[in-house]
């Protein structure tokens, strides 16, 4: 046992070809794939791949991972976070699987986003009561706090092996929220978040009189919801006017809400386009149209950062909100 830990010298690499390995099953259903088919792409012989596999090879050549991400249409972040062992597996297939969300909307009807931009509208407003019922005033929002405004679920660590986080119906009109045991991060404060939008808005949702739900959207509105109580509006434009020019605008903002960056992202995004005209929907040249390819050669953040700099300072909140920050994950849901 002892040996076979040690020869892992390089957990993140393993997670990371778990990573590839599984996109690239998804990018050719209809083919076996093999591991050599992955290494092919870094130009890995039989060893080098097994070694890369195993843990035994680190990889951590930017230019291996803009590769991967290009052949695998894989947002680059996603890939570096992994081999900088930032994020898990679980935790990056969750990145990719909102990615690949957002790229299948970008791709429907102007009237399917603009229907979008309307629901998110709704969703806020629902978001912002939800929050002032549990008191929420400072950030980052903590899951305690966000669950007593939702008397009819009840949260509990379980064994979660699929996902990090799972809800289930427990009694008519009563549910339970299983997230996975240990240390919380900030994807299992989005899953949990999830997990309550998705009993609200698929199971309940006539209580918080919703309108009526749309297939296509079901997804987005469920995403879209978390976020908005995860980060709070009011809360996200405030803090963005302290954060000096000279930092990381995501990533400081994913520190303090203690959430993902995909999800700062999709806060930025859908504040940016509340007030978009139905132009803007038909125009060719959205942010989410944008390839992967294009993508790996810009920072991600520093285009969002530039998208929304311009229109910052134009939003409008009523107070500012005081903050805590989390230094260490702790073992407790928070």
């Amino acid at each position: 046992m002892r040996k076979l830990q040690e020869a892992v010298r390089f957990p993140q690499s393993v997670q990371l070809f778990r990573f590839c390995f599984r996109v690239l099953e998804l990018r050719q259903p209809n083919d076996k794939v093999h591991d050599q088919d992955l290494g092919s792409i870094l130009n890995y012989n039989p060893s080098d791949t097994s070694h890369w596999k195993r843990g035994k090879k680190a990889i951590r050549n930017v230019q291996s991972l803009e590769n991967l991400a290009k052949a695998l249409d894989v947002d680059l972040e996603i890939i570096q976070d992994l081999a900088d062992g930032l994020v898990d597996l679980d935790e990056a297939w969750c990145d990719f699987c909102d990615a690949e969300e957002e790229r299948r909307l970008s791709l429907e009807e102007p009237g399917v986003r603009i229907e979008r931009r309307d629901r998110s509208l709704e969703i806020e407003k629902v978001a912002q009561e939800i929050l002032a019922k549990a008191n929420v005033t400072t950030v980052p929002v903590h899951i305690p706090e966000l669950i007593s405004a939702f008397p009819f679920i009840q949260l509990m660590p379980g064994d979660v092996s699929d996902k990090l986080a799972r809800s289930s119906r427990v009694r008519p009109g009563h549910y339970a929220i299983r997230f996975r045991k240990g240390d919380i991060r900030a994807h299992t404060r989005t899953a949990i978040a999830r997990e309550i939008a998705r009993i609200v808005l698929l199971s309940e949702r006539e209580k918080f009189k919703f309108t009526s739900r749309c297939e296509t959207l079901s997804q987005a509105e469920i995403v879209d919801f978390a976020n908005a109580l995860l980060v709070p509006r009011e809360a996200l434009a405030v803090e963005i006017q302290k954060i000096s020019t000279r930092v990381n605008m995501v990533k400081a903002l994913a520190d303090l809400f203690w959430a993902p960056k995909s999800v700062i992202r999709s806060r930025l995004s859908s504040i940016l386009f509340e007030t978009a005209s139905n132009s803007v929907f038909e125009a060719a040249a959205l942010e989410a149209r944008i390839s992967v390819q294009d993508r790996t050669e810009m920072a991600d953040e520093e285009f969002l950062d530039e998208e929304f700099s311009e229109d910052a300072n134009s939003l409008s909140f009523s107070k500012k909100q005081g903050r805590t920050t989390p230094t260490n994950a702790p073992s407790s849901v928070h």
